[in-house]
């Protein structure tokens, strides 16, 4: 049997047809009840934040920390269609010829009617077993015949979901790795443009002062240069206004 992980992809197109091949004997097995048997099954969450991440928000500019390692939470199962026509499909196409355990079980599935306790109602259908010389061993070595089959299915399932695994985790997570190591490296060729950028900063702080230290000299030497060469040429133009009095 083939195991197909995605929902509804082994489903046939008219379900009614495909719960009429095994419905009989899915009820050998499965008690039907509102909402279903469930059974609680600890796996990994790969979804689920770390606890004790709770306000720990990550402030504006600072390094993006690695994804945390998947925590583990209780993850509830259920009993589903999918799983039961598989698991008897396989018992279906590996039952024994002639009076074994499974038409055992559905003659003790039909006792359920009658108000028999257990005892009475194990001892009345091998009653019709033993009829057909079938033996309580017999009937131990066919449900054991069974259990092998359905561990074989559970192998096949394993296998399969390992391999879907594979494609739609480990594969991802591989590929998270490697984000990460590029958010590392583009965070120090940030840290090192910034420190670039802060030299930068500086150099330019420096360079300003010393223009305007520069400029501010500039226009003190300007300023005394006019002063002298005015007070000099005033005493020249004075000593030419004196002459042209004095001298005749």
């Amino acid at each position: 049997m083939e195991y197909h992980l995605v929902e509804g992809a082994d489903l046939p197109t008219n379900y009614n047809d495909y719960i009429s091949m095994w419905k009989n004997l899915k009820s050998y097995f499965i008690v039907e009840e509102e909402g279903g048997p469930k059974v609680a099954k600890t796996l990994p969450d790969k979804s689920k934040p770390v606890e004790g991440a709770k306000g720990s928000a990550t402030p504006k500019g600072a390094p993006v920390a690695p994804a945390p390692p998947p925590a583990q939470r209780t993850v509830s199962g259920s009993v589903n269609d999918r799983s039961v026509k598989v698991l008897m499909e396989a018992m279906e196409a590996n039952n024994l010829p002639g009076f074994d355990y499974l038409e055992y079980k559905k003659s003790l599935q039909n006792l359920k009617k009658m108000d028999f306790t257990d005892s009475i109602r194990f001892q009345t259908a091998f009653a019709t077993a033993q009829s057909m010389g079938v033996t309580p061993g017999h009937l131990q070595e066919s449900a054991q015949h069974y259990l092998s089959v359905l561990e074989n299915e559970h192998k096949k399932f394993s296998n399969a979901l390992k391999a879907q695994r594979a494609a739609q985790v480990n594969n991802k997570e591989a590929k998270l790795q490697q984000i990460d190591a590029d958010i590392k490296r583009q965070e120090a060729k940030i840290k090192e443009l910034q420190s670039q950028i802060e030299k930068s900063r500086a150099e330019q702080t420096k360079l300003r002062e010393t223009i305007k230290g520069s400029v501010d000299k500039l226009a003190k030497t300007q300023a005394d240069f006019e002063t002298t060469l005015s007070v000099i040429t005033d005493g020249i133009r004075k000593d030419m206004a004196n002459m042209k009095e004095f001298l005749k």
